[in-house]
């Protein structure tokens, strides 16, 4: 009990000197509430009270087809039926000793078995996470509860491995070798991550969710704003515009609220490989100026796009604050020194891509610094 109270007041402390270090994170921490207008503090993780939401599809009425429905994120969580995956691979097989694991399609279901040779548990996948741009692991219920399957499917492998985060050694019953049971709080985080509109009530509720990140995830349930529009209230439209927080809250609370940023990798266990959580890697880049909208997560990433993989097409996002050649002329935007090194792809070096083995994947290091090769 000592020892958890002397962890509590040592992360109350350092919680002290991070706000003091960054006056902006102060300010993020309030911000002006209309109390009739549940838009004005939208926050992706929290519950949308009454507000009716009206799905993507509403949207595009008036704000056309945007590509933001065609992006990894819109199909952050699948059902089985979508999953470009499973369509492709309608039979994936993994084994772990004596258990063997499968994902097939059964007329219009996904199955997911496991086996020990005598025995088997057979459970209709419900939900796929992922797109599979990483991989995409399977969510099934058994004996009325959520579980995460023990097996991923991963792209670098185009088959099955242990999801991460799981054991890898051999269970001892097949109950045990289904894969993991879902906590409910950790269930609500999931599929407030993955999905649109899965909390009502301060309850999961699944069955009313859409799924993937869509419109109304970013900006807060359409149902005031559609009222508003019909009512031609044009100054009170009830709607949540990310873009005009100020750097640190957008980066740190808003975006990382699913992306993960620094507050909540201060309660992660000692260790975590924290490559893939981007908010956090930037945070953590020296000299990072968290009042400055050339270092936010918008800056380089349009969320209604998908996300550019040529290194070249963030060249001209570094040179907004450095200057592209040593006989450039320093402006007040642009006075940060340039590369002497090269004049391109300046994120192969200063942000490389990091593999996380248990995942298969490369992941591109958001924390910017000069990375010498042997410590890539």
């Amino acid at each position: 009990m000592k020892a958890v109270k002397i962890i509590l007041v040592l992360s109350a402390v350092l919680m002290g000197v991070v706000f003091g270090l960054y006056p902006s994170a102060q300010r993020a921490q309030v911000r002006t509430v209309q109390k009739d207008d549940p838009s004005a503090e939208w926050d992706p993780m929290r519950e949308a009270g009454k507000v009716k939401y009206v799905g993507s599809q509403t949207c595009i009425q008036c704000h056309s087809k945007d590509a933001q429905l065609d992006t990894p994120m819109a199909h952050a969580t699948q059902l089985p039926a979508d999953s470009e995956i499973l369509k492709k691979y309608p039979a994936l097989k993994f084994r772990n000793g004596a258990y063997s694991y499968e994902i097939s399609r059964q007329g219009p279901s996904v199955i997911y078995t496991v086996s020990d040779g005598l025995n088997k548990i057979s459970e209709p996948v419900a939900y796929c996470f992922g797109q599979g741009q990483k991989g995409q692991v399977y969510i099934f219920y058994h004996n009325g509860q959520l579980y995460e399957s023990r097996v991923t499917f991963y792209q670098t492998l185009q088959n099955l491995d242990f999801t991460i985060a799981q054991p890898h050694d051999v269970p001892g019953s097949l109950e045990s070798a289904l894969g993991r049971q879902i906590p409910p709080a950790e269930a609500q985080n999931c599929f407030s991550c993955h999905s649109t509109g899965a909390i009502k009530d301060k309850q999961l509720r699944i069955a009313d969710a859409t799924p993937g990140v869509n419109c109304e995830v970013c900006h807060g349930p359409g149902g005031n704003h559609l009222a508003a529009f019909k009512a031609r209230d044009m100054k009170n439209l009830h709607i949540f515009n990310p873009a005009k927080l100020d750097p640190f809250e957008l980066s740190q609370q808003f975006c990382a609220a699913c992306h993960v940023g620094f507050e909540k990798v201060l309660n992660m266990p000692k260790g975590t490989d924290t490559v893939r959580f981007q908010p956090y890697r930037l945070f953590s880049s020296e000299k990072h100026d968290t009042t400055d909208a050339r270092l936010s997560c918008i800056a380089c990433h349009n969320p209604h796009e998908k996300t550019p993989r040529e290194p070249a097409y963030y060249d001209a996002k570094c040179f907004a604050c450095h200057l592209s050649s040593s006989k450039e002329a320093k402006t007040p935007t642009r006075s940060a020194p340039p590369c002497p090194v090269a004049t391109q792809k300046c994120v192969t070096c200063h942000m490389p891509k990091t593999e996380v083995p248990e995942m298969h994947f490369k992941f591109t290091d958001h924390q910017i610094r000069i990375v010498k090769p042997a410590k890539q």
